[in-house]
């Protein structure tokens, strides 16, 4: 498959590090791992001398080895022509709320800044400006939401945002949140019942939105790709985490992902399918890149080339 008339440029590229990474409390991230978006699916890769190693995202692998839920069906078929667009804008209004996420960790959330960042905001995604009023409602209230549950889950982040990458199974992706959870559970029926409090280490996946099956899968997968990345650690649990609009005191959904059927043996399987049905696609993508001023009777070759993947990102 060929990307017409596109030059990659580090536009194309995020070469996010984990700026997040505190060394007295969060994991600092084993290696840079760069990101590609400018293909129909999401890759990232790393980079080792003159060789590129390119991973499968997390999100791209469960699209293609997993059908399109009916839930997503019907919400294309509402939406019509408008769908491609609404979506879009959710996708940008859940990044930017797992930015604030992150800021409310770093550095603490400042909401008298909320309006002009989401106007800088959808200026920088070419999203209409009226949306801000709502989406500054609505992002106020994810934070306010968010809080509420770092505070009833005594919230211990270890990794922010991390990019991490699975050698074993070719599959990466950016993990939201890692932490410690304080977890209430109780013990007997009655008069005699009795609570426990626990400190456990959870994966924890926001949705800006509903929490729907596919939710599971990314889940299981991060655990794995985590646990392969920091062998000394061992998640303990898998959550699913949205806000809730709420009218007087914040709140919000939490769906506990653990014992769903994506064990890694299932994921085995799926790898499987990935490999027969995709190994190898990045062979036959190719990068179009125009330099120069042509003139008639100039040589094509000298202003355009024809690259494959691993060609265009490598910085030479």
């Amino acid at each position: 498959m060929t990307v017409n008339d596109t030059m990659l440029t580090m536009d194309d590229v995020d070469n996010l590090l984990y700026i997040y990474a505190n060394q007295t409390v969060l994991l600092t991230q084993p290696r840079m791992i760069r990101r590609i978006d400018a293909l129909d699916s999401r890759y990232y890769y790393t980079i080792d001398g003159d060789e590129a190693t390119f991973y499968i995202s997390t999100t791209s692998f469960i699209k293609k080895v997993t059908p399109t839920s009916p839930h997503l069906i019907e919400w294309f078929k509402k939406h019509g022509q408008q769908a491609d667009i609404l979506r879009d804008q959710a996708a940008d209004f859940g990044t930017l709320m797992h930015i604030c996420f992150a800021d409310y960790h770093q550095k603490g959330y400042n909401f008298n800044d909320t309006a002009n960042r989401v106007r800088s905001y959808l200026l920088q995604y070419d999203h209409p400006l009226a949306l801000a009023g709502e989406w500054t409602k609505k992002l106020n209230k994810a934070v306010t939401s968010y809080a509420k549950f770092c505070a009833d889950f005594e919230i211990e982040p270890i990794l922010i945002e991390g990019m991490l990458a699975s050698d074993e199974m070719g599959i990466a992706g950016t993990l939201d949140l890692v932490a410690y959870a304080t977890v209430t559970t109780k013990i007997g029926k009655g008069k005699d019942a009795t609570t426990k409090r626990e400190r456990r280490l959870v994966n924890i996946d926001f949705k800006s939105g509903g929490i729907h099956k596919s939710a599971q899968m990314q889940l299981a997968l991060n655990k794995l790709i985590f646990e392969e990345n920091f062998p000394h650690l061992e998640i303990a649990e898998n959550w699913s985490w949205s806000p809730k609009d709420f009218q007087s005191e914040p709140t919000y959904t939490l769906v506990n992902q653990t014992k769903t059927i994506y064990t890694p043996a299932l994921i085995d399987h799926y790898l499987a399918i990935y490999a027969a049905e995709y190994g190898g696609e990045l062979d036959n993508k190719t990068f179009h890149q125009f330099t120069g001023t042509i003139h008639p009777g100039n040589p094509i070759a000298q202003h355009h080339r024809a690259v494959g993947v691993a060609e265009a990102i490598l910085p030479y």
